[in-house]
């Protein structure tokens, strides 16, 4: 009986991480309170908002109700929609009669901010008869040149890229080989990438839906 019960639980852990990794936003650093363990007292740090995430999944999954389940998945829906509208968007404007980018990254700070909005109301989804989460996140200035070696965050957000990127290939590549050049990217550069990879899924989405008209 305690295997079995083990065993559901892992598989449960095991649907939940993919569903989770399947979300388009990277993990981001959300202020929590944590306990010393040395004094007792409370502190401020940082969590992964991918955990939250799971957190919430496997709430909602206790809970059972298809009604409430539909309605959330609906409005992640839509808020997942905008979110493609921020990666999808053009870098900043190019000066007066500058040669414009033929392909600009996204404004990453802007993406940041993107992103922190719709994981609040990500969340706020799973539970939308209470006030929207009070989640408040790093500022951007304080994450945007910490990389994989010296944040966990960031670590976690080039991994999650990383298996997009892995995915997306078919695994042509060995994951570690994918995962390299994202390591020495800032976090600033790894939030351009997210777009880039976006935007190359939209056109590859585009261009699959034009082969299937003409067929």
């Amino acid at each position: 009986m305690c295997v079995c019960v083990r065993v559901c639980v892992c598989v449960v852990m095991d649907l939940l991480g993919s569903v989770v990794a399947a979300n388009p936003c990277p993990p981001l650093p959300l202020l929590v309170n944590r306990t010393d363990s040395k004094t007792g007292r409370p502190i401020d740090g940082f969590g992964n908002t991918h955990h939250v995430l799971m957190q919430a999944y496997s709430h909602a999954m206790q809970r059972g109700n298809e009604k409430a389940n539909a309605e959330r998945m609906a409005t992640q829906t839509a808020l997942t929609e905008v979110l493609m509208q921020a990666f999808h968007a053009d870098g900043p404007a190019t000066a007066p009669g500058a040669v414009a980018d033929p392909d600009p990254l996204p404004n990453p700070e802007a993406l940041y901010t993107a992103c922190t909005t719709f994981t609040r109301n990500y969340l706020h989804a799973f539970m939308p008869d209470r006030p929207v989460p009070d989640a408040r996140f790093a500022a951007y200035d304080d994450v945007s040149t910490d990389s994989y070696g010296g944040n966990p965050i960031v670590r976690a957000s080039c991994e999650h890229l990383a298996g997009m990127i892995y995915y997306d290939e078919g695994g042509t590549r060995p994951f570690e080989d994918v995962l390299a050049p994202l390591k020495r990217m800032q976090f600033s550069g790894v939030l351009c990438k997210y777009g880039e990879v976006h935007r190359a899924r939209a056109a590859a989405t585009a261009v699959a839906n034009s082969v299937e008209e003409l067929d």
